[in-house]
């Protein structure tokens, strides 16, 4: 997305509903905005009611050498171009408001996270299995990778 473009958004987002977020520069050919996890889903209602037509493309997560006590997770959308909002979670405090409700399709995506990192997504009603085993015990696949 022109950076223009992510401007907007973020401006729009600060003075409509004032979640504190910022533009990170470090991303390259990507228009990314850090917000605080417990605004995403006004964010996301927000971007769906006043910047459409919008597009949400995929939801990921990865834990990063470089921030070992967290997990990013990117909620990756389109706009005529690519833009992400990215989210932080604590390796203690792994839950985020579910979106499921405000776009039905996000489903799979939200499953695939809990199932490979763990993350619990409050306000639906379970995560039920996807890619693993129905008896799997273990901990999540990719939070074996990240320091406790």
């Amino acid at each position: 997305m022109a950076e223009n473009k992510a401007k907007k958004i973020l401006l729009s987002i600060k003075t409509e509903i004032g979640a504190p977020c910022q533009m990170l520069d470090d991303i390259q050919n990507e228009s990314v905005l850090e917000i605080q996890k417990d605004h995403l889903r006004e964010i996301v209602e927000f971007l769906l009611h006043n910047h459409q037509p919008i597009h949400l493309t995929t939801i990921t997560a990865d834990s990063m050498e470089s921030d070992p006590n967290q997990i990013h997770i990117f909620y990756n959308f389109w706009k005529g171009e690519g833009f992400t909002l990215l989210t932080k979670l604590n390796q203690n405090d792994l839950e985020l408001n579910s979106i499921l409700d405000l776009i039905p399709g996000v489903d799979f995506y939200e499953r695939e996270v809990a199932e490979m990192y763990g993350i619990h997504f409050a306000n639906r009603e379970n995560t039920p299995s996807l890619l693993l085993p129905d008896d799997w015990d273990q901990k999540p696949p990719m939070r074996s990778q990240v320091k406790e």
